[in-house]
C-alpha cells in the first residue's frame, strides 16, 4: 500500500489507500493508524489534494464509512 505523507495537515500524518481492498489508512497526528472500508479512490485522492485534510476527513469520511482502530483500542474491565 503506497503511503504519502501530509506535511501540511496538523492532525494528520500519513494516509494510504490499497485499491484491492478499498481501504483507506489515516494515521492521526500522535494517534494510532484508523482504517476506513470500502473507500473509492476518488474518496483518497480527493484527500491527497485537499487544501485541509482534516476538515476533508471530518466532513467526508469520518461518520460515511466503517471504521476499526489498528490495533485495536485496549478495552478495560469495568
Amino acid at each position: 500500500m503506497p503511503v504519502q505523507e501530509m506535511r501540511a495537515s496538523s492532525a494528520i500524518e500519513r494516509v494510504g489507500y490499497n485499491p484491492a481492498t478499498r481501504e483507506l489508512s489515516i494515521w492521526f497526528a500522535g494517534r494510532r493508524r484508523y482504517v476506513y472500508s470500502d473507500v473509492s479512490a476518488d474518496v483518497y485522492h480527493a484527500l491527497c489534494d485537499a487544501e485541509s485534510a482534516g476538515r476533508y476527513v471530518n466532513g467526508s469520511v469520518k461518520g460515511r464509512y466503517a471504521c476499526r482502530c489498528d490495533p485495536p483500542r485496549r478495552r478495560y474491565p469495568d
